[in-house]
């Protein structure tokens, strides 16, 4: 079992300390929901929860006169007994829109339903621990959330194939006469990461935080696979085929050693991608480098996810296994999957075109 690198100890060390540091700032009988909560969710999504109770508890602050001149850790469990079904329905209202210290906040209908998710919760836990008489939320209606769109993607068509004119693109990338000189200069410096980078995206379907956490001890080259860190915390051997392995081993013998330096951090020293500042390489920077690069050789930007689209809509084309898809893209729930990739693909939209109903 692979021991947990020092950048995700960081990482989760430092989502603990700011969970700690905001849950100061609410009253006990929340603080105390969501330290419940803790054995149950991610310490990033308790972040979550923290600023969304503060928005609930500043919207009582701002409909009470005798809640304004409170600080918000001082809210009794009282004012939330008082409210009713109206309350709420305001309150996601607010979520809508409203003007904060000069700063306006607007909400679709998908933000708002997360948004009253811990709100609901808390209401739940008073009521369990005998604070509330009942759960005013509990019954009320939650906006209506759209079913997600078919995520767009790079074209594999023949007469358009984007993800050839991408990879292929990368090749002889320094003959492109579009290109300034300081450009392929840039382009040149840093080739070998980037080319392994996006045929790495691409070629397995990793999400662009995943990518980021990896390690140079998770690439294994024998079993042509990398050991990555899904979004539920646990880790998952993802495969790759020969051209993958021959970028990133390209990569790590010709140039990667040109990114450390006795400034890199300890956490980062054995990260598979490196920055020209001698760290690991951000997802900020890898979203930027895919939109770079895609913008230079398709002529549209496309983002990581996309990329991650293009692998799983070409994986179910040529399976037609929704599972295995959800498998390797870490899907812990199949209809995810299934409302992204399998639902419309423009194959079966040809099909359908082409119904003979003589």
């Amino acid at each position: 079992m692979r021991n947990e690198s020092k950048f995700y100890q960081d990482k989760e060390n430092k989502e603990i300390s700011k969970f700690h540091g905001l849950c100061k700032n609410l009253p006990i009988y929340a603080r105390r929901y969501l330290q419940n909560r803790e054995m149950a969710v991610k310490y990033s999504t308790l972040v979550a929860y923290t600023y969304d109770l503060q928005t609930f508890f500043e919207f009582l602050k701002e409909n009470n006169p005798e809640l304004e001149s409170m600080e918000t850790r001082e809210i009794p469990a009282e004012a939330i007994a008082m409210l009713d079904a109206d309350d709420i329905m305001e309150f996601q209202r607010y979520l809508r829109f409203h003007e904060l210290d000069n700063k306006i906040s607007k909400n679709d209908n998908k933000a708002i339903a997360r948004k009253m998710t811990p709100v609901r919760g808390l209401l739940d836990y008073m009521q369990k621990k005998g604070l509330l008489s009942a759960n005013v939320a509990k019954n009320i209606e939650m906006p209506r959330v759209k079913a997600p769109r078919i995520i767009k993607r790079l074209s594999t068509d023949p007469s358009n194939n984007e993800v050839d004119k991408l990879l292929n693109g990368m090749e002889s990338i320094l003959k492109n006469p579009a290109l300034s000189k300081r450009q392929r200069s840039f382009i040149q410096r840093d080739l070998f990461r980037d080319t392994a980078i996006l045929w790495l995206l691409l070629g397995t379907g990793i999400r662009i935080s995943e990518c980021e956490g990896l390690d140079v001890p998770d690439v294994d080259f024998e079993n042509r696979c990398v050991n990555v860190k899904r979004k539920g915390g646990f880790y998952d051997l993802v495969y790759f085929n020969d051209l993958v392995g021959e970028k990133l081993h390209d990569y790590i013998e010709n140039e990667r050693e040109q990114y450390l330096s006795d400034d890199t951090p300890e956490k980062d020293r054995n990260a598979l991608f490196l920055s020209r500042q001698c760290k690991r390489l951000s997802v900020d920077a890898m979203e930027n480098l895919v939109e770079k690069y895609t913008q230079i050789l398709v002529g549209k930007k496309f983002s990581p996810h996309k990329l991650r689209a293009t692998y799983g809509t070409t994986l179910y084309q040529k399976t037609n296994d929704i599972r295995l898809v959800a498998d390797v893209l870490g899907h812990s729930n199949i209809n995810t999957t299934a409302k992204h990739y399998a639902s419309q693909t423009e194959e079966n939209k040809r099909r359908a075109g082409n119904i003979d109903f003589k």
